[in-house]
């Protein structure tokens, strides 16, 4: 059993069908981009990965729970940071924060513990009680971001988790995560950012029009796609969109 498995996914927008038997699956402490082209499918897997979306056919297991039939089981596993920074406007930061660990059932000292290690992580310390409609778009994803790891999650499911952060939130981000990694979390994201997914994650599967059509490691995608080793991920994942 991996952390996450998703096995002939089936997803139809009316005529139009996203995802066409969608397979891959990521391993124990690994941190799997997955890449593609507008409209490619990537957050409709992402969703339906976490409980948003139901399949038309085909099955995702989150911790080798359906997170059709064992929804709740699933999504105690997972820390989930959405495409669009969605959350309380009139809550302040901490409120928020505490917010999330109560739904999670976290201890209030853990919790507190956790709010502080991430609000300074993140440079958010003196932002604590300030509105979440208050702040920009770069600040409200990091404090999203907050939530999905101090939850102490065995899967994370991220969507552009980086996306208006400045440089020093990102750097930070990437060390949280290959730390949680390194201990056996295991980190599935969506992103654009290519020559970030090309230093930072540890295997890459490439979707276009609903369907995996390149995975493995960007060495071995390099290789498949019969790209040169100078090649950048930009490079080949052109080329394999592109064919």
């Amino acid at each position: 059993m991996r952390p996450i498995e998703v096995s002939g996914l089936i997803k139809r927008y009316g005529r139009t069908e996203a995802l066409r038997g969608l397979t891959f699956s990521v391993r124990e402490g690994e941190i799997y981009g997955l890449l593609g082209p507008n409209g490619a499918g990537k957050t409709t897997t992402l969703k339906i990965l976490v409980g948003l979306l139901t399949p038309d056919a085909g099955v995702a297991r989150i911790c080798g729970h359906d997170v059709v039939r064992d929804r709740v089981r699933a999504l105690e596993a997972v820390g989930y940071v959405p495409e669009n920074p969605v959350c309380f406007q009139n809550l302040t930061v901490r409120e928020f924060l505490e917010f999330v660990g109560a739904l999670r059932r976290l201890g209030e000292d853990d919790v507190h513990e956790a709010i502080d290690r991430y609000l300074s992580l993140f440079g958010l310390s003196e932002k604590r009680d300030e509105l979440l409609g208050n702040l920009s778009r770069g600040m409200i994803q990091k404090v999203l971001v907050s939530a999905a790891f101090m939850v102490r999650p065995r899967v994370l499911v991220m969507d552009e988790p980086m996306a208006g952060m400045d440089p020093e939130a990102q750097h930070a981000f990437k060390e949280e995560v290959r730390r949680m990694t390194s201990q056996g979390v295991t980190a599935l994201i969506s992103s654009h950012l290519l020559d970030m997914v090309e230093r930072f994650c540890t295997r890459v599967g490439i979707i276009n029009e609903g369907v995996l059509v390149a995975e493995g490691t960007v060495e071995e995608v390099k290789s498949r796609a019969e790209s040169g080793e100078e090649a950048t991920l930009e490079e080949v994942f052109l080329r394999i969109v592109g064919e």
